[in-house]
């Protein structure tokens, strides 16, 4: 069984999946280890950033999440809160209900007032729900955030880094909830100027938020783009480019992982501790997981592109398994427009679908098609350079036969299973090699006949 022996031990192939195998020097390794993390740290900020810039800087983007975040019963609980509060505290309703309430009831105006409160609290929250208490609810964030923008971005607008502040300004949503107080009462209910005003900015931030979106606003694409020319250049560098891609892989998963921390630790502390009423956190938080939503969706997106490019640099590799997936797959590599009309075909799928805000992204989708079709370009090369007289297409043929080899292979392990029968094992093993071309048919013919003759 010599020539069975070696022809099993040599079905990895033994030229190896990826030319180059010298290895890198101590200060070569060094040196791609700097690249690796400054490539991953400037991919983890760059992510951030444009999290940053497509939603928290963007008026159309931002008034869609803070409409997404009322549908959030925390959020319209502490809402509804606040508005009644404003109410309460800007309109004597005792008053009011006395001047509406018989005479003989007047006196009950002040324990009615104070124990009606938390039933118009939850009147308040039921009522958010509605398409025109939403609409108000959107302009107003619109509004606020249109005019935060304009003093951000530099431009002119009512306020200035020197006096005023940045408000949203809720009083229409007030004014609807007091108008059938007001109407009772013949038009005494009244708001004053400024009820409902949530202070965003005052002056004294505005400088300092000024400087802050600029830099971010000039990070977000740029360090992106920087962070895949390191990575490039640590490849281009690399004796052992497969190590260092699979190094690359293993830094973009931390960079991800960075960002799950972020926002599920860092994000939630921070939320913590800015919020003063502890009767508010719960809103806090479910405004911050909506905020947040993207980002989530974009660290699902990193992970997915390490996790791939983790599994590639697995699939270029000597290992048994992957020598042998590249063989069987390099009659259909072999020919371009099979492969790219393949890749072609799942792009497509992927764009229609979009299962993640980055297959719809005018930047960030054609370079993730860009770099797919580098990773199809480099699997064909090697393929091509390994296999060279490898044209026949059995892909279905050889699933077959490996699925079959398992099958009898697993009833080979059960205890009913006669030890006597182990030959059937052999010949089932060398006909898979057979079939993937390991031997040749005298080979396999003799090995046959020596196996058959062994009863």
């Amino acid at each position: 069984m010599t020539r069975l022996e070696d022809a099993t031990a040599t079905g990895a192939h033994p030229e190896g999946a990826v030319a180059g195998h010298t290895g890198n020097s101590r200060g070569r390794r060094l040196a791609l280890g700097v690249l690796v993390f400054l490539g991953s740290l400037m991919l983890c900020v760059a992510i951030f950033a444009t999290w940053v810039d497509r939603v928290a800087l963007d008026s159309g983007a931002w008034s869609d999440t803070s409409t997404k975040a009322l549908q959030q019963p925390a959020v319209r609980t502490a809402v509804s809160e606040y508005l009644v509060d404003q109410l309460y505290a800007n309109v004597n309703v005792p008053a009011a209900l006395s001047a509406a309430l018989p005479s003989r009831l007047q006196p009950l105006a002040g324990p009615i007032a104070v124990g009606a409160e938390p039933y118009i609290q939850r009147a308040v929250a039921a009522g958010l729900a509605r398409p025109r208490v939403v609409e108000l609810w959107r302009a107003a964030n619109l509004r606020a955030h249109g005019q935060l923008m304009r003093i951000l971005n530099g431009g002119s607008g009512p306020l200035s880094t020197a006096n005023g502040t940045v408000a949203i300004d809720l009083s229409p949503i007030v004014g609807n909830i007091s108008s059938t107080l007001s109407q009772r009462t013949g038009g005494a209910v009244t708001l004053p100027p400024g009820t409902g005003r949530i202070v965003l900015l005052k002056s004294n931030q505005l400088s300092a938020a000024q400087s802050g979106v600029k830099l971010l606003r000039a990070a977000s694409i740029p360090l992106a783009l920087l962070a895949l020319a390191v990575f490039a250049i640590a490849v281009g560098i690399s004796r052992d480019r497969r190590k260092t891609l699979r190094a690359i892989a293993i830094g973009i998963l931390a960079a991800a992982v960075v960002l799950i921390f972020v926002r599920r630790v860092v994000g939630n502390a921070l939320i913590d501790s800015l919020t003063t009423l502890p009767q508010n956190r719960d809103a806090a938080h479910a405004i911050w997981w909506v905020a947040t939503d993207r980002l989530g969706a974009a660290n699902l997106t990193t992970v997915i592109v390490g996790l791939l490019l983790l599994i590639g640099t697995w699939f270029a590799g000597p290992g048994r398994r992957a020598v042998a997936g590249r063989r069987n797959l390099t009659p259909y590599l072999r020919d371009p427009a099979l492969a790219y009309g393949t890749y072609a075909a799942i792009v497509l799928i992927l764009l229609a679908w979009a299962p993640v805000p980055a297959a719809s992204d005018p930047v960030i989708a054609p370079i993730l098609i860009i770099l797919g079709a580098i990773g199809i370009e480099a699997l064909r090369r090697i393929v091509v350079r390994e296999f060279p007289d490898v044209t026949e297409r059995d892909l279905g043929g050889r699933i077959h036969s490996g699925l079959r080899s398992a099958y009898h292979g697993a009833r080979r392990s059960t205890p009913s299973e006669p030890a006597t029968d182990s030959r059937y094992g052999s010949l089932e093993k060398l006909a898979s090699l057979h079939d993937r071309g390991a031997i040749s048919d005298d080979e396999f013919a003799a090995e046959k006949a020596e196996l058959l003759a062994h009863r």
